[in-house]
């Protein structure tokens, strides 16, 4: 099946007055507040994220060493050739994260898939909360997906400097099966990525999806990447990894984590992601409201349900204030959203700043059907950030 790990049911640690106390916290009800919040840096290295650590998994399973370029699987998405590569690889699954079978995109007529998740409409599904719950609530909790990493590879990147990456990865549940992307970026927009030479993995840059993402036994991910050659700066692309295939819960009564790998012609689509039972949806909308002259690195980052596993929500340079985004996280009922806000100070170039000064702001909060938090992310005297965390379940009794 691919599990590497479970939740607990509780949050492991809450961040309490500056430092990590380990102890089962009360769950919190639906009209108290939740938010612990520390500005601490004691626990910096909980939150540090590391691209090979997943490799370095592999490559400490003695005589399992992890696939290279040169020996990496590939296949068509036709099924005699995924099964070929599935079930003819010796020691598959202790060379890299779980195989799962890739199955076609969609292009017209039949697909094993497209009834049931209307394959043929590509509109992007949106967030709508039209229940009232203000004289009766009518909420229940929902298995839901978060995704952790998505990653190519077995890439063969040839040429000089980083790979240029577009494409989508989208996401389809039986709530509404629309496409809610987790990657959706135009030629115009292409991701710059570093690829390793030896494994030729990449790790992209996953945006938030519209809302959080059923996995009511069973969800959809397709997918189609593209690498932009250097000589080509137009339409005329390759395509790196196409198809889509079908995600199971199996039934779980646990939360759980997977890592899987699908294989293609040129290179894998490697997905890691959480299954958590019985979640909520924990909108956090951030919004900028103190910046030194010269702007500042931001990183927000979270972790969920008692899993170690960091979510990069967002990384990059905010020049001016006002800057705002919103993000889904799938969060466990009488459970934790841990928020961790990490902000430095841009170099000026001038002799006179000699240190860059760097400000860690953290919070735990308590899941719940209703209810919205407002606080304020203090980073240090030179960069402040406003948060607001709002509760929401897509599962009603009618």
């Amino acid at each position: 099946m691919g599990i590497e790990g479970e939740g607990c049911e509780s949050a492991g640690s809450t961040l309490v007055q500056g430092h990590c106390k380990e102890q089962p916290p009360s769950p919190p009800s639906d009209d108290e507040d939740s938010s612990k919040s520390t500005s601490s840096g004691d626990e910096d290295d909980d939150w540090f994220v590391s691209d090979s650590e997943e490799d370095e998994d592999y490559e400490n399973q003695g005589a399992y060493s992890p696939f290279t370029v040169d020996t990496f699987p590939r296949a068509s998405c036709d099924y005699d050739k995924q099964v070929a590569v599935l079930y003819g690889t010796p020691d598959i699954e202790c060379r890299g994260p779980s195989p799962i079978m890739l199955f076609p995109p969609f292009k017209t007529g039949y697909h094993l898939f497209g009834s049931d998740y209307n394959l043929a409409d590509k509109s992007e599904v949106t967030r709508s909360n039209d229940w009232d719950c203000s004289n009766k609530c009518r909420c229940h909790p929902m298995d839901l997906i978060q995704f952790i990493d998505v990653k190519i590879a077995g890439y063969q990147h040839t040429h000089p400097g980083r790979a240029k990456i577009f494409g989508f990865v989208a996401a389809r549940d039986m709530i509404k099966p629309l496409r809610n992307y987790v990657y959706n970026r135009g030629l115009d927009n292409c991701e710059a990525v570093s690829v390793k030479k030896k494994d030729g993995v990449a790790c992209l840059s996953l945006a938030s999806p519209a809302r959080v993402i059923s996995m009511s036994s069973r969800a959809l991910i397709e997918f189609e990447l593209h690498a932009l050659s250097e000589e080509k700066t137009n339409n005329d692309d390759d395509v790196i990894i196409e198809g889509c295939t079908e995600l199971y819960d199996m039934h779980a009564t646990k939360s759980f984590i997977r890592n899987q790998r699908l294989y293609g012609q040129r290179c894998a689509l490697d997905i890691k992601y959480l299954v958590l039972i019985n979640a909520v949806e924990a909108r956090v909308d951030i919004n900028v409201i103190r910046v030194p002259v010269h702007g500042i690195n931001l990183k927000l980052l979270a972790k969920t349900s008692g899993f170690s596993n960091v979510i990069r929500l967002f990384q990059g340079t905010v020049l001016e204030v006002g800057i705002s985004a919103s993000f889904a996280v799938a969060v466990g009922r009488r459970n934790f959203l841990d928020l961790c806000i990490e902000g430095s100070q841009r170099d000026d170039d001038s002799p006179v700043q000699k240190t860059q000064q760097y400000e860690c702001w953290q919070c735990s909060f308590g899941s719940r059907y209703h209810g919205v938090e407002d606080l304020v992310a203090e980073l240090g005297d030179f960069a402040a950030v406003s948060v607001k965390i709002s509760w929401t379940s897509y599962e009603k009794t009618y």
